[in-house]
């Protein structure tokens, strides 16, 4: 009797445990799209100029960089809390 070629179960051939690079994409797109959703949210209700004004008046800056300094935070709180995941679901060691 022959074999199918789609008949073949698939093997995963990803090596285990991933290289740094692979941990390193998987912690950071998912983080950065939840930051972009955080920042689309956080954003929508509260305006930088006005958050600038109430915390830190002394300090020049844009709208937009106030935009790019809120996603930066978003996605670093974001990457931390997908490294610990991904940390804590890795295998023990021998």
């Amino acid at each position: 009797m022959t074999s199918l070629p789609h008949a073949e179960t698939s093997v995963d051939r990803t090596p285990y445990p991933p290289s740094r690079a692979w941990l390193v994409g998987i912690c950071l797109w998912p983080a950065f799209l939840a930051a972009g959703i955080a920042t689309l949210l956080f954003f929508s209700g509260i305006d930088p100029e006005t958050l600038r004004l109430q915390t830190v008046p002394n300090w020049e800056i844009s709208r937009t960089a106030g935009y790019s300094i809120g996603f930066l935070m978003f996605w670093a709180v974001a990457a931390l809390s997908s490294a610990v995941s991904v940390l804590l679901a890795r295998p023990p060691r021998a």
